[in-house]
């Protein structure tokens, strides 16, 4: 691929194939840290100093169909927590059941044939998503297992992280500390640049020099690009689901009258991610009774 760069081409770091290769590299070890012990200073009391990275194989992105997405970093820190860091462009309305379930797997991998449970470790997934889903007002937001009731915690075994970036960049904070600092990074590195943010934090520093080679990588260039016409695809996909969705939930609801129809078409669009209002006139029912088929799921 031959292509001409200029001063102010850079790649986006949040493409999951350029996030990976910033992040998810064994010489890149003092970025993954950084990154991690500014959003996990509330949660773990002793800083990260090494990591371990688990299966640190570039896929072929020429030959990721559907599966969009499965690009993360996996690391083990030198405490023996277990770390998932994934990177999510497109709501595919699925984002809590997928973090649980490979939670529990990246949770069950730890405990081999002959050894005991209580030789799992802590295992923590960090998602950052390129849009809104998590029903909270901050931007970074934290999930445990408590007791309902006295929310005395049960197990710090598992921990999510949700960071939801459109959240984070409506808030506007200021770059007083090491997380939001990583966030406008990954968000704007230009103002990164032009504030001269990096100059306290050496990691972000790297960082930025790291995303500057990468952009002037022909190779690295043409795999981003091939991976963001790959989310562009699925995302036209999901919304032209999403409106067949809502028209034949429409249609279903005039034509169907009967309370169990109108249930079942409610179901399939609030998988579809389609707001209650809309699922209100297609089906006749009422806000209280699309809230409890929600709380079923």
């Amino acid at each position: 691929m031959n292509q001409n760069f200029d001063d102010n081409y850079i790649l986006d770091p949040k493409n999951d194939v350029v996030f990976q290769r910033i992040f998810g590299t064994p010489e890149n070890e003092d970025i993954l840290i950084s990154f991690l012990n500014s959003l996990l200073q509330k949660t773990e009391k002793e800083k990260i100093k090494h990591i371990e990275y688990i299966d640190t194989k570039l896929l072929d992105i020429e030959k990721i169909d559907e599966k969009i997405g499965i690009l993360d970093v996996r690391a083990i820190t030198d405490s023996g927590i277990h770390v998932n860091v994934e990177i999510q462009l497109i709501n595919k309305y699925n984002m809590i059941n997928r973090t649980l379930f490979y939670w529990s797997r990246l949770y069950s991998s730890q405990i081999k044939r002959g050894r005991d449970y209580k030789d799992a470790k802590k295992t923590i997934a960090i998602n950052i998503l390129n849009f809104n889903y998590i029903k909270c007002e901050k931007y970074h937001s934290t999930y445990h297992l408590y007791e309902d009731d006295t929310k005395a915690m049960l197990t710090d075994i598992l921990e999510l992280h949700f960071i939801e970036l459109p959240k984070f960049l409506e808030a506007s904070p200021q770059s007083d500390n090491a997380l939001n600092k990583w966030l406008l990074f990954l968000t704007n590195p230009q103002e990164t640049l032009r504030e001269g943010i990096e100059v306290a934090e050496p990691a972000i520093r790297k960082a930025i020099t790291v995303l500057d080679m990468l952009s002037r990588d022909p190779e690295t260039v043409r795999l981003a690009e091939l991976r963001m016409k790959q989310i562009l695809d699925e995302r036209s996909m999901l919304e032209g689901a999403r409106e067949e969705g809502i028209k034949e939930g429409i249609k279903e609801g005039i034509k169907e009258g009967e309370n169990k129809k109108a249930y079942e078409v409610a179901i399939n669009l609030l998988s579809l991610g389609i707001d209650i209002a809309t699922i209100i006139k297609a089906t006749g029912l009422t806000e209280e009774d699309i809230n409890e088929i929600k709380s079923l799921d």
